[in-house]
Parts: structure tokens; C-alpha cells; sequence
């Protein structure tokens, strides 16, 4: 009797803290390539001997399991409503990229009651057996959840190209950001360049831009070069880095990963500070 007591105290405890390395890619406009970035980037940390978990959170509008060839049975939405495990919503897509779909619960997931939340959290902190980083694809614009996601998260690529409407709308979710009690680490990507002079001198102006009238810290990560090779491989529904391996996209991809895992991070990895930040609404400007 008093084993059974001491194992169910046991059960009762909450787990200890994992490494997980906690990774939003966003941006504030849509059609600028982020999901191609959070599957192609994911292949590259794969291949450097990451185990890299991508959560599609671009609810209702899910597209990592189409980019990657692969139909998942479950998603978040089912982890909610359906009681299921979170472990069997993870999907090992083409390539041994795992991810999780979105599904079209977003409003449902992170307002849950608190038992469930307690179940979620548990099987988010217990993954660290099957991921060292958990990727966060979100939808286009600028809402809440994003940016909910953005100021829990311990790092952000924001995703932009050089042209004009992409910047503003990218300085304009800076600039929301930058006036939160929160100030989160973002890096910039600049997708689909002409040149390496283009791509260098657009991070350089933006984040000369966001520093000068946010305050905001923004810090340049690298670049992809625009190639035809990535519309060729999204037809295809095969990544680029496995597709068109020796493209010039593909070599940026690969020195995109190196200078991820080579960048500090500002917060020590760990799912629970993540989960408080998330549903504990911390960030938002005071009234």
C-alpha cells in the first residue's frame, strides 16, 4: 500500500525541465516563403545532427504536411477535443522531418480549461526524447497568437524579402513587439534576394531602421538567394534541400542552420518558462 502511495506521489510530480530550444518563424506578410524556411532550416539542423520538431500553427490554413508529402491522422485540434496524446499527433514526415499539424482549433488550444492544460503541458515537456527544438510555423499578419508565440518563444526568425511592402509590414510587427514588457530575440532572414549585395544591404537597413525607431534589437541571421529551384520543389512536394540538394538556396539553407545553432541564446533552453510566458498572457502592454 504505501509503495502504491509513494509511485502515485511520484506520477503526481511535475516533470523536470528539458533543453528544448524553443523556435517561432513569422511574418507579418503572407506569400514571402516562412514555411519553406521552418521545413528547409528543419532538414539542415536535421542534417547537422538536430532533432528538430515543427508545429504548424498556421491554423485552418495548414501547410507543412502538403510541403512535406504527408497526411497526418491527428493534429492539435485533435489533441484538444479528441483527448489523444500529443505523441500521436507527431508525424515523421518525408526525410525524417517531424511535425505536428495545426489543425483549425487555434482559439481552442490556448484557451483550455486547467486539467487540460496540465495534460498538454506535461506531453509538450516530456518530448524532449524525440526533439531538442521545437519549430513553430505561424500564419501570416499580425494577431495575437503570433505574437503571444513571438514573446514566449526563446528566439524568433522574422522572414522578409527585399521588397518594400514585405519590409513595412515586417517593421510594423517590430515595432508592435518593441512595445511590450517583453522584448524578445528576433532574427532576421531575407528570402529571395537577387544578390549577396542585396540581401546584405537589406538586413542592414532594417535592422538599422527597427534599432533607430523601436529601440528594438534586431540581429541578421543570413539570407536566400531567389531561385526557381524552391517553386519547382513546392510543385513537387519535396523540400529543396533534398530535391535540388546542390542549388544555390539549398548552400544558404545549409549556412542559415550553421549560424542558428552557432547564435547565443538569450534564455537558457527549457519548455517551462515557454508554457508560462504562452498562457500566462506575459507581454502585453499595460492599459
Amino acid at each position: 500500500m504505501m509503495e502504491q502511495a509513494r509511485n502515485l506521489k511520484k506520477m503526481m510530480q511535475p516533470p523536470q525541465d528539458s533543453a528544448i530550444r524553443v523556435l517561432t518563424v513569422t511574418s507579418a506578410k503572407g506569400g514571402v516563403g516562412k514555411s519553406s524556411v521552418a521545413v528547409n532550416l528543419a532538414i539542415a539542423l536535421s542534417r547537422r545532427g538536430k532533432r528538430p520538431l515543427i508545429v504548424d500553427t498556421d491554423f485552418g490554413l495548414a501547410n507543412i504536411d502538403v510541403m512535406l508529402g504527408v497526411k497526418p491522422k491527428y493534429d492539435l485540434y485533435s489533441v484538444v477535443k479528441d483527448r489523444v496524446d500529443v505523441r500521436e499527433a507527431v508525424v515523421s514526415g518525408l526525410y525524417g522531418v517531424q511535425f505536428i499539424s495545426g489543425g483549425s482549433g487555434v482559439e481552442e488550444l490556448l484557451n483550455l480549461g486547467d486539467h487540460d492544460l496540465q495534460r498538454i503541458i506535461r506531453n509538450l515537456m516530456c518530448l524532449d526524447d524525440i526533439a531538442d527544438c521545437i519549430i513553430f510555423d505561424t500564419g501570416a499578419g499580425i494577431t495575437e497568437n503570433i505574437l503571444r508565440l513571438i514573446c514566449a518563444s526563446h528566439e524568433t526568425l522574422l522572414v522578409t524579402t527585399p521588397e518594400p511592402t514585405s519590409f513595412m509590414d515586417a517593421y510594423a510587427l517590430v515595432k508592435i513587439v518593441g512595445k511590450r514588457d517583453i522584448r524578445p530575440s528576433i532574427q532576421l532572414v531575407v528570402n529571395r534576394a537577387e544578390t549577396d549585395r542585396e540581401a546584405e544591404a537589406a538586413m542592414e537597413g532594417f535592422i538599422r531602421i527597427a534599432g533607430k525607431y523601436t529601440g528594438m534589437t534586431i540581429h541578421p541571421l543570413g539570407y536566400i538567394l531567389r531561385d526557381d529551384n524552391m517553386v519547382r520543389a513546392v510543385k513537387l512536394q519535396v523540400p529543396l534541400l533534398i530535391s535540388y540538394p546542390n542549388s544555390k538556396a539549398a548552400y544558404n539553407f545549409d549556412r542559415l542552420a550553421a549560424s542558428f545553432l552557432q547564435s547565443p541564446v538569450a534564455e537558457a533552453p527549457g519548455m517551462k518558462g515557454f508554457i508560462k510566458r504562452l498562457f500566462g498572457r506575459v507581454g502585453e502592454s499595460e492599459a
